[in-house]
């Protein structure tokens, strides 16, 4: 029989197994029953691949996925059927190397050593935190839950996070509003939603070191404590369910509960876990969700047998319907998408005065009307694909996806509440400068 070679990892991607991260185990945030992964298992390198409207993979021909290239070029294999020619283009998926050596073995899916380059990788930065043990997963969110259980009134600031009024530690009866904006807080609220539908721990069994699971707990000051893990409360829910996510309070909804409020918040949480200065691909949404767990939740034609992807189908996007009421307080005289930002004072030419700063409100949707990089706001980056030469396994031509509806509406607008906390991070006023 002639042997076999499996020499691409992207083949792995195909069938990734992941359990579930936090749902299914005593010691995630989902509180249920059965094993947890090793979450801190490393994979290998993932790579931006051709995908349908679901996010699922678009296999060639020959059952292998197709990266897309970032160059043009070309290299020829000796196959015992003569020279084998692979092109790329940049920006284009290519076909990987799927031929019988001169040995008379098969080759299948390769990325040889010349291609190599072609491929782009993924960089998942801050958000591989959800690889860490799931002990710090579930203590980042019962960190959030407890902050929700006293707070005294909930909103969103102007990228979607939660903003909670909570008792001022340093003043006895007085309150101040104060972000979630921890990254592996907002991580585990990401991860809870998307797995479970809700907020609300099912399972509140306490993870001390070397509790459950069997040698998993965490160590002293790394995790839950030893007493019951918290539980959203009533006053908590009805305070989201004001905000208009009444799923997180109920126990009894799932993922296919979850609108598009719902999930532009999830779409928020996500931004809110990743680095400041980066941004949010499909790639990168697809891969984190499956290595968090999330895509063995739901089911779309065109899977892998046996692997599931999150169903994003109902979920549609609209950036100005989004963010036309995320504004400061303090701009309301403006319009309700602007916010209170410090930006450099200008002279009267319009230069930069060194080293002072002035206050005033900013249209959070400005550049989106001008479309002018000189224009300080917030520049939100209109996601495309447009592949000419990509066809299907069946060769039919395959089109640009728009960034509206479905997953890629989800990465929109995970990017779009990135290049807001970008924003608010650089120009908005701290609190203790407010007068």
């Amino acid at each position: 029989m002639k042997a076999v070679k499996f020499v691409f990892v992207l083949v792995l991607m195909l069938s990734l197994t992941i359990p579930a991260l936090a749902g299914n185990g005593p010691g995630g945030p989902g509180g249920g029953g059965g094993d947890i992964p090793d979450t801190g298992e490393l994979f290998g390198d993932l790579y931006v691949i051709l995908r349908d409207v679901n996010g699922v993979p678009i296999l060639d021909g020959n059952g292998c996925i197709q990266p897309i290239s970032s160059i043009t070029g070309s290299v020829t294999i000796e196959t015992i059927d003569g020279p084998l020619t692979i092109e790329a283009y940049v920006d284009e998926p290519f076909t990987l190397a799927f031929y019988t050596d001169t040995a008379g073995d098969l080759v299948e899916c390769e990325l040889t050593e010349e291609m190599a380059n072609w491929v782009q990788t993924v960089d998942f930065g801050r958000l591989n935190l959800g690889r860490s043990p799931e002990s710090v997963i579930a203590h980042a969110l019962d960190e959030a839950i407890n902050k929700m259980n006293v707070a005294t009134a909930m909103k969103l600031d102007a990228a979607g996070r939660l903003v909670l009024t909570l008792p001022d530690e340093e003043n006895e009866g007085l309150f101040v509003d104060k972000t979630i904006d921890a990254p592996a807080e907002n991580l585990a609220l990401y991860i809870k939603l998307m797995q479970d539908g809700h907020w609300i721990t099912v399972n509140v069994e306490p993870i001390v070191k070397g509790g459950p699971p069997e040698g998993k707990g965490p160590p002293e000051g790394d995790g839950p404590s030893a007493e019951p893990r918290p539980v959203l409360n009533e006053s908590a829910a009805a305070l989201l369910t004001d905000l208009g996510f009444a799923n997180l309070g109920d126990e009894t909804k799932t993922t296919a509960d979850l609108d598009s409020p719902h999930l532009t918040l999830a779409a928020s949480l996500l931004a809110a876990a990743a680095d400041k200065t980066g941004s949010i691909t499909l790639d990168k949404v697809v891969y984190i969700n499956s290595i968090y767990g999330i895509n063995q939740l739901g089911s779309l034609p065109g899977e892998v047998e046996g692997k599931t992807y999150f169903n994003f189908g109902a979920y549609s996007y609209d950036r100005g319907a989004t963010y036309a009421y995320r504004g400061s307080e303090e701009c309301i005289a403006f319009g309700t998408s602007w916010v209170w930002v410090l930006q450099p004072e200008l002279d009267a030419d319009g230069v930069e005065v060194p080293d002072h700063f002035v206050t005033t409100c900013m249209d959070l949707l400005g550049y989106e009307v001008a479309h002018d990089p000189a224009v300080n706001s917030v520049h939100f980056t209109d996601m495309v694909e447009e592949y000419t030469m990509a066809t299907d396994a069946d060769g039919n031509p395959i089109t640009g996806f728009d960034f509206i509806n479905n997953v890629r509406a989800f990465t929109q607008a995970a990017d779009d509440a990135l290049q807001v906390i970008e924003y608010i991070h650089n120009y908005k006023i701290p609190e203790v400068l407010y007068p």
